[in-house]
């Protein structure tokens, strides 16, 4: 039996993940600052011997070390990794806050690292697997207010090409899913803040983001898991080193 980790795999697209992994029969260790809800989601699940959780942030290198260890004493070993956990915040060059933006690299480029230089060393061990990261539609294309995140989703893409070459030989295949905007309560508590500014509804919102799509509405945390889950699997045997877009069209236009 395969085992995955997943980082913030709490809620949203990570909680979606994690829900696809453990339906597929993998043991599932997944990570998060979020403990109800990971606590939640554990309680929904029937069989609790093929799900843990571990509450970590990924700012901390010591934090991901310690979860990535107790997925190997739990399990025996990692053979797959999904780097899901980030955050993001609306901003420009011109007017982001320093701590601001120390606080998106930190957690979306440093965290990232940080997950990768503790569970990887395992996938190596467990005589290869796979890496999935997950990136943003914002590898394609610019968005506006977005300088911070932007910036640490374009590093994330090039993380996903510098790893697949490197890792390559050792039996490990890299791959990023650049997802769209996707129904989640990150994107609807980001849309209520944008409503009491401008003095709009969280409806509104999500309706205009809805027309930019060519099916006419945004994405669901499942679609995005099916691309992870897919591209994790021996099914996508000669993929690595690609972005793959579950994005409804929007970069098509």
């Amino acid at each position: 039996m395969k085992t995955v980790f997943v980082s913030g795999g709490a809620k949203g697209i990570g909680g979606a993940t994690v829900r696809k992994f453990y339906s597929e029969g993998y043991n599932v260790l997944f990570t998060d600052m979020d403990e109800a809800k990971a606590q939640e989601l554990i309680g929904s699940l029937e069989d609790k011997s093929r799900i843990a959780f571990q509450k970590a942030d990924v700012k901390s290198l010591e934090q991901m070390q310690s979860a990535a260890a107790a997925a190997v004493k739990r399990f025996g070993a990692i053979n797959a990794l999904v780097c899901n956990a980030g955050i993001h915040r609306c901003n420009t060059m011109l007017d982001v806050d320093p701590a601001e933006f120390d606080l998106v690299v930190k957690t979306n480029i440093y965290g990232t690292f940080h997950t990768l230089r503790s569970v990887v060393p395992y996938i190596v061990e467990a005589g290869g697997g796979s890496v999935v990261l997950n990136d943003s539609d914002q590898w394609f294309v610019g968005k506006p207010n977005s300088f911070a995140y932007g910036l640490t989703k374009g590093a994330i893409g090039q993380i996903t090409r510098s790893l697949a070459v490197d890792l390559g030989p050792k039996g490990i295949r890299v791959n990023a899913v650049c997802a769209g905007t996707i129904h989640t309560d990150l994107v609807t508590n980001l849309f209520k803040d944008f409503a009491r500014v401008e003095n709009k509804t969280v409806d509104e919102y999500w309706q205009a983001e809805n027309a930019l799509y060519a099916r006419g509405y945004a994405g669901e945390p499942e679609e995005v898991a099916e691309l992870i889950f897919f591209l994790s699997s021996d099914k996508a045997s000669f993929c690595t080193g690609g972005h793959y877009l579950c994005d409804g069209g929007l970069v098509a236009r």
